[in-house]
């Protein structure tokens, strides 16, 4: 089960979905060619979706209810959730649904909680922006859209206090075979079942793909079950944006959600910190109750150690709530695919220097959505505006929590790196050619020299870096490959001589792309055992015009999972 989606990046699936649908249904877009859609059930529907602004249904103060557990009246919170797997922790906090004196956040701060059942995204906002709620949930990235919305009155700009988990597994992009590399994506037709953070996990993929969403067609069908048919029945779509169970469904052959010709691309499991959801409050409530916001944070690590210590009853509440048939076994199945955040994992989100954190993701974010028009592009907000960090400080203060760790900053499967056979079986996760220079009868260059093409060298390996680094659970595969300028010299010497040359031509592309990692290594801080090298000498020319377009060297994303 899914977690339901914030308007905001509802208003990004429609713009990307109806904005760019009519390229779909127009003459020029309905050519015969892989990837172009021959025949969309409901086309009506991709018609109907446009851009709407982004409205609530009116903003008020905020007011907290009180109730007596026995000892005097206490402030109740009451916290709207839809059906997720990342809120084990304020389950297990709580102790239950319900506000209860056996609570942690009555017994160490004096406050009660209740949760409401709510999986209309708009009900949750609506809510908090009239006061009713004073903290609900959202995804980092769409922070930038609530902002831009909420920002007029001071009272309702939203705080990130704390972070509840991260997507790792549950989110996904499925292709089907005809795409062979992630590159040829470009110009096809994607498939979205879901305006949440799947839309921008989309358009950082194509980003890191130097593909621009204009440069492909993306329609929308809201319903996960109906995507499924969609996809199913329309071949010429080239991949669907989805999450668990359909991701995995579509290829399992034993499953009703089978689709034939498909295979995962890449999940959140790999880019395992990039879709982050986070607990929001009011500023007026922050500001007001500084020391409520404190404990609601404080319960999330409290909760944390719960369930790790085999608490179970938070399973038990949460299978009441979201009215389970599996009961608590069907809850507990529900973290395989997040991530519960920790105190120290928590204060590497909220950090400035962090390549994947809260700062990055909104300013990432704020830059797709102006590019597609949702947000103007003279806005610039800083994510400071929307940061809360003393709740957290507070948390560490306490010296209570001094027992977790961050795991998933080393979640990278070092036994698979290390003992690996057959590189060509893993899955491929994202893949780039990139151009570096290098002298002439040269196998290395100056990483410290100030000239343009040395410059742009390390720009290119900066980049490697900064996806090596969101792409937590891959292994790099550094690809060597020789401008084809000598093959046919070689060849014309005979057989003998050229086998030679190309032995040779794969040793000295090899060893160009062992300087690569020393590089990588050394100056950008990689860990070695995540990157491999080969060289393909002239096997595997782009050009056969151009022979100098093949001197390049690939980067490929492996995954082990």
């Amino acid at each position: 089960m899914k977690k339901s989606f914030w308007i905001g990046l509802v208003l990004l699936v429609l713009i990307i979905g109806g904005v760019l649908a009519w390229r779909l249904l127009s003459p020029q877009g309905a050519e015969a060619t892989p990837g172009a859609v021959s025949s969309i059930p409901s086309t009506d529907r991709l018609a109907a979706a446009k851009a709407e602004p982004l409205t609530v249904g009116g903003i008020g103060g905020y007011t907290l209810a009180n109730v007596d557990l026995g000892d005097g009246s206490v402030p109740l919170l009451r916290i709207p959730l839809d059906t997720w797997g990342g809120y084990a922790a304020l389950f297990a906090a709580n102790g239950g649904i319900k506000a209860s004196k056996d609570s942690v956040f009555y017994k160490k701060h004096g406050f009660a909680v209740e949760f409401v059942p709510e999986e209309s995204a708009q009900a949750q906002l609506d809510g908090f922006a009239a006061g009713r709620y004073v903290a609900i949930w959202s995804s980092m990235d769409t922070l930038p859209l609530l902002y831009e919305a909420l920002r007029s009155d001071r009272r309702v700009v939203p705080q990130v206090i704390g972070l509840f988990d991260w997507s790792v597994g549950g989110d996904g992009i499925l292709v089907r075979d005809f795409i062979r590399k992630p590159q040829d994506l470009k110009g096809k037709t994607i498939l979205t079942s879901s305006p949440s953070a799947y839309s921008f996990f989309l358009l950082w993929y194509l980003a890191q793909l130097d593909i621009s969403p204009l440069d492909v067609k993306v329609v929308h069908v809201d319903d996960g079950d109906q995507a499924l048919e969609t996809f199913r029945d329309n071949k010429g779509i080239a991949a669907w944006v989805t999450w668990t169970p359909y991701l995995t469904d579509a290829v399992d052959k034993a499953s009703a959600g089978f689709v034939p010709d498909t295979r995962l691309l890449i999940t959140s499991r790999d880019a395992n910190q990039l879709i982050a959801d986070v607990i929001v409050a009011r500023n007026d409530f922050v500001k007001d109750n500084p020391a409520i916001a404190a404990g609601l944070v404080d319960g999330l690590f409290a909760g944390y150690d719960l369930i790790q210590a085999g608490n179970a009853q938070a399973f038990s509440a949460m299978a009441e709530f979201y009215k389970l048939p599996g009961g608590a076994a069907e809850a507990r199945s529900m973290l395989d695919e997040v991530h519960l955040a920790t105190l120290p994992e928590t204060e590497m989100f909220l950090a400035l220097d962090n390549p994947i954190g809260a700062h990055k993701v909104f300013l990432l974010s704020q830059e797709y959505y102006k590019m597609l028009g949702i947000m103007p592009a003279s806005s610039s907000w800083e994510p400071d505006r929307v940061l809360y960090s003393a709740a957290v400080e507070a948390a560490r203060a306490s010296g209570q929590y001094t027992m977790q760790k961050n795991t998933i900053q080393n979640s990278f499967n070092r036994e698979a790196g290390l003992d690996i056979n057959d590189l060509e079986n893993q899955r491929l996760v994202l893949a780039a050619d990139i151009k570096l220079y290098f002298e002439a009868q040269k196998l290395d260059f100056d990483p410290d020299a100030d000239t343009e093409e040395i410059l742009q060298n390390l720009r290119h390996l900066g980049r490697v870096a900064e996806q090596m680094d969101i792409l937590g659970t891959t292994i790099v595969k550094l690809v060597g490959h020789l401008d084809t300028s000598r093959v046919e010299d070689f060849r014309s010497q005979g057989p003998q001589a050229f086998i030679e040359a190309s032995a040779q031509a794969k040793l000295i592309s090899k060893r160009r792309a062992e300087f690569v990692k020393t590089v990588l290594v050394e100056r950008f801080g990689i860990d070695a055992d995540r990157v491999i090298t080969e060289g393909r000498g002239w096997d595997e020319p782009l050009d056969t015009l151009d022979p100098d377009a093949n001197r390049r060297v690939e980067v490929q994303f492996l995954s082990f999972e």
